[in-house]
């Protein structure tokens, strides 16, 4: 059994834009594998400033960081980035049947080498000297968590984020970073407007290598 069809198993619940599934501290025993929408989990240090860590996505399991540990209290915030649901997952089940299923343990080891790739990303745009940089990383990691495509719509795949949105992820201004959105926009790397947002990946990627 594939792990997609396991956690269909699961009670689904829905969340709604901006609400606070999970902050740092909790302690749970059960787990979200995400049905639709997007999760945004988020460090805040101790500025107040919001750091993005990754986002969370169909069928993505979260918290990630406590499915193998033994750590009972979350470390993250996670925070509805856009409407959506998730199976509530009993941690306990979901390791009994993956000790058991060789094909759910194998998704699982996937999922989280591509987590930990993901978290290797978000190192390299929070370390980013700019705001520029930073914006240009955390549109590359958006669009690449979305599709291998060169050219993807954010907006087509559900991921209808706001300049705000974005301002806190690089821990930047909205003011700052929708001057950088402009520059971006003139420099022929992305394209938005109340209907897409058009990040092109290749070009994105070509332009940070000259940084």
């Amino acid at each position: 059994m594939d792990i997609a069809t396991y956690i269909q198993n699961f009670p689904a619940k829905e969340f709604q834009r901006g609400e606070l599934l999970l902050q740092k501290g909790d302690s749970t025993s059960q787990l979200m594998a995400i049905r639709n929408g997007f999760v945004k989990v988020t460090s805040i240090n101790a500025n107040g400033v919001e750091r993005l860590v990754w986002i969370a996505g169909r069928y993505d399991i979260a918290p990630t960081e406590q499915l193998f540990s033994k750590h009972g209290e979350v470390r993250f915030f996670y925070t509805a980035l856009t409407d959506g649901s998730y199976y509530e997952i009993n941690k306990a089940d979901l390791l009994s049947a993956a000790s058991k299923d060789p094909v759910i343990m194998a998704e699982i080891a996937r999922n989280m080498s591509i987590h930990y790739d993901d978290f290797l990303q978000r190192i390299d745009a929070v370390d980013s000297a700019t705001v520029k940089e930073r914006l240009m990383r955390t549109l590359c990691y958006l669009a690449e968590r979305l599709s291998a495509d060169s050219t993807v719509d954010l907006f087509e795949y559900g991921l209808k984020i706001s300049h705000q949105d974005l301002s806190s992820m690089i821990g930047s201004t909205r003011e700052t970073t929708s001057v950088m959105l402009s520059e971006l926009r003139s420099e022929d790397l992305i394209q938005y407007s109340r209907q897409k947002f058009t990040v092109h990946v290749d070009k994105l990627k070509t332009t940070l290598g000259n940084y």
